[in-house]
């Protein structure tokens, strides 16, 4: 037994890690590495929490010195980071492989906040009921009308295309503010799928049995009372935007559900639960289940785009261990229940692979044990 994951040695790892995938400084390089394992001991974005947490010698001791000096590293970082986190997602997404023989993605966009000081453009790609970050972009104040732009959330959807084999079925899931005939058609255009979330008050339009075009408001169309109302083929908003409209009561709650799709109406239901589970399991883990983002004390853009990389990488990274234990326990010296069995016989997980992968950082981190953490983000499909 030897005292084997200090913090040097783990900011080394991602150090070895970051360098083959990205061409960054020796200081850029040493500082993110350093910045991301304090962070994940301190579970805070603060940059006090993690000036406290930090364990490396060759930086200076007093905390106002080494919070300064994260200060200066994030607002030079900024010009790369989203570079950077490109290039770790493009080298994690080639390596993961689709385990289901109809080879869909499910990949969830939204914007989130940081209380009033930021706004952020997110999308993320569901693992099971949860999610990892694939790309983001971030604004100064709470809704920021840049954080809107159609070319801006075309960039991201076409980033996201890309990243998986041309063979692969991409479903975009969506709240109902981004029901635009634009992003639609966009999406459609690139031979990818929409299921995305509309309001009542938009109109649909069909051919009577006359030829006759008629319209009417969504709201007008009642859900079915144990299954979803498909109307096919029909003219979307007064754009006459062909596509499929699912009219069906929320699984949980007794809303109802106007959802527009290109995609299996039969599906349509079930494609939009995926995006609660993705998306907002990160907002979850960013937030009061993490990173306790909303306590940032930074007010620079700059330093915000840079501090909120690295919460992904950490994010992305701690996911990555959880799902790899829940895959392969049985190659792990850990004993840890992650799942319990209901009456009904049904598993159920305990733990987020996101949280998981933290219990398991802390139980070696500054510990003696033969345990080895893997550093390859080596991404499996769950």
């Amino acid at each position: 037994m030897k005292l084997y994951y200090t913090h040097d040695k783990i900011s080394s790892f991602f150090k070895h890690i970051f360098g083959k995938i990205f061409s960054l400084s020796v200081p850029h390089l040493k500082n993110l590495s350093s910045i991301i394992t304090a962070m994940i001991d301190a579970e805070s974005v603060v940059s006090a929490d993690i000036a406290r947490k930090f364990k490396d010698t060759s930086y200076p001791i007093f905390l106002s010195s080494l919070e300064r000096r994260f200060m200066r590293f994030f607002s030079s970082f900024s010009n790369v980071a989203y570079k950077f986190y490109a290039s770790l997602i493009q080298f994690i997404i080639s390596r993961y492989r689709i385990k289901h023989a109809d080879k869909k993605v499910h990949i969830s966009f939204d914007h989130m906040f940081c209380k009033d000081k930021f706004t952020i453009l997110l999308f993320a790609l569901r693992l099971g009921k949860q999610g990892i970050p694939l790309w983001f972009r971030c604004f100064k104040n709470r809704h920021n009308s840049d954080a809107y732009k159609f070319d801006l959330i075309k960039e991201g959807i076409l980033f996201c295309k890309n990243l998986f084999p041309v063979d692969s079925h991409i479903i975009f899931l969506a709240d109902r503010w981004f029901t635009h005939t634009e992003i639609l058609s966009y999406i459609q255009d690139i031979n990818a799928f929409f299921c995305v979330r509309t309001k009542s008050f938009f109109t649909f339009s069909f051919f009577d049995e006359n030829q006759n075009l008629c319209t009417q408001h969504l709201r007008d169309i009642k859900p079915l009372k144990h299954s979803g109302k498909y109307l096919n083929d029909v003219l979307f908003t007064r754009k006459l935007f062909k596509t499929n409209i699912v009219v069906a009561k929320a699984n949980d709650s007794g809303d109802t559900w106007y959802l527009v799709t290109n995609d299996s109406p039969n599906r349509a239901v079930r494609n939009y639960s995926y995006r609660f589970g993705s998306i907002e399991s990160i907002f979850k883990n960013q937030k009061n289940n993490g990173f306790r983002l909303e306590s940032t004390n930074t007010h620079k853009i700059e330093n915000f785009i840079s501090l909120f990389t690295i919460m992904c990488v950490a994010l992305v990274w701690l996911t990555i261990i959880g799902i790899d234990y829940s895959k392969n326990k049985h190659h792990y010296c850990l004993n840890i229940r992650d799942s319990r069995k209901l009456k009904s016989g049904k598993i159920v997980r305990k733990y987020s692979f996101f949280r998981l992968g933290l219990t398991i950082f802390n139980l070696v981190y500054y510990n003696y044990s033969s345990f080895k953490l893997k550093f390859d983000f080596l991404l499996y499909d769950i």
